[in-house]
């Protein structure tokens, strides 16, 4: 159902924590995609003081998180955990989700396990491939990742970073998510790459991915520099194709209708700092149990927000989780700290996609020493059903 919501928030701090209860009042609802409930709860979270996951500074890991985490659960009964890192994909094995040892290393250091397909060329990724989400494919054995890649080629001119030109593409496992096969582009943004750009990137990424009523929803950020549309979106394929290239349509005038190549598609009506609207980037999102609502994250001015949905279209005004350290706006990476790329995870669930009362919320903290080098972090949750 899509319901009609007005909105109370009261916030708490102590030292080390942050206390948030957001109060709820739903009236006349009307159809909608998907409705795992019929209203929205009253409820209150709670985050611990920061812990630290891989030291600032650790080779090989010098931009990490760079895109959100995915885990899986392996058969030693621990854990495979995915995440981009200096512009690829690296994994890891970990029994408690902190610490971490390679899947792949050379002396120690994490060797990416999807790398960029060549610098200087003209493919979609060819100078970045960090995954998003990692899920199982349709034959339950396989495993399927979804990741943001970049092009930095304009015309004669190679960026070292940006300008970017990004794009989303589909990577295929069949050795428990070790090594991995490119099947191709998968999303694209409604404007193509140009052969010169602003100091700026575009087009399409940043995904997060959740299996819900036989599809798979991908979130997105797009950038259409030339069309002035800019915003997040969601895209959706059938379970059954594996998220194959041309099976995905975005979400576009209130259906999904719109071809995940080149298409149109309409931002997400989301709420966070109105006085800087346009910041909202690197969304995540999961379906959490213990509220029986989607719960989506995402990074605006103000910090890491939390927003919930019934519907995966409709959400509630964010609150901020996190408070940034300094105004998301005003972040040069090399100049100022910021915490990005956020992703909510319980332990005791089978996957991201799913989180429950407590868990933790991971993201990445900038090194704020002249470069803009970040390091993953992490503080744990909990969540409460106001009374």
């Amino acid at each position: 159902m899509t319901c009609k919501k007005s909105f109370l928030f009261i916030v708490a701090r102590n030292a080390g924590s942050v206390l948030i209860t957001l109060l709820v009042v739903s009236s006349g609802c009307s159809k909608s995609p998907a409705t795992p409930a019929q209203s929205q709860p009253k409820f209150s979270v709670v985050l611990g003081p920061e812990q630290n996951v891989i030291p600032p500074g650790s080779p090989g890991l010098l931009f990490s998180p760079d895109e959100h985490l995915s885990y899986l659960p392996n058969a030693s009964g621990s854990f495979n955990m995915w995440f981009a890192a200096d512009g690829g994909t690296v994994g890891f094995s970990t029994p408690d989700m902190l610490n971490l040892s390679p899947l792949k290393s050379a002396n120690g250091v994490p060797i990416p396990l999807l790398a960029p397909s060549g610098a200087g060329g003209a493919a979609f990724d060819a100078d970045y491939a960090g995954s998003g989400s990692v899920f199982r494919a349709a034959n339950g054995s396989d495993l399927l990742m979804i990741y943001h890649a970049e092009n930095h080629l304009f015309g004669t001119n190679h960026s070292n970073g940006i300008p970017f030109y990004a794009g989303i593409g589909l990577a295929r496992s069949g050795d428990g998510g070790i090594t991995w096969q490119r099947e191709g582009q998968i999303l694209s943004g409604y404007d193509p790459q140009e052969a010169s750009q602003p100091p700026t990137g575009a087009g399409i990424g940043t995904p997060a991915a959740i299996e819900a009523n036989g599809y798979i929803y991908i979130f997105f950020r797009e950038i259409d520099l030339q069309s002035k549309m800019e915003g997040i979106g969601i895209a959706r394929s059938l379970i059954s194709d594996d998220a194959v290239p041309g099976s995905w349509q975005k979400f576009w005038n209130g259906s999904f209708a719109s071809p995940g190549l080149g298409g149109a598609f309409t931002p997400l009506q989301l709420i966070l700092d109105k006085n800087v609207p346009s910041d909202h980037r690197q969304p995540f999102v999961t379906f959490n149990a213990y509220l029986n609502v989607y719960v989506l994250i995402v990074v605006g001015n103000g910090g890491i927000y939390m927003s919930t949905s019934p519907d995966l279209v409709t959400w509630t005004a964010g609150q901020v989780m996190l408070p940034a350290p300094v105004p998301d706006a005003t972040v040069t990476p090399s100049t100022a700290p910021y915490n990005w790329y956020p992703t909510l995870l319980s332990p005791d669930r089978p996957s991201e996609t799913v989180t429950g009362k407590t868990g933790y919320l991971y993201y990445a903290k900038g090194a704020n020493d002249g470069t803009s080098h970040h390091a993953m972090y992490r503080r744990s949750f909990t969540l409460s059903l106001a009374q």
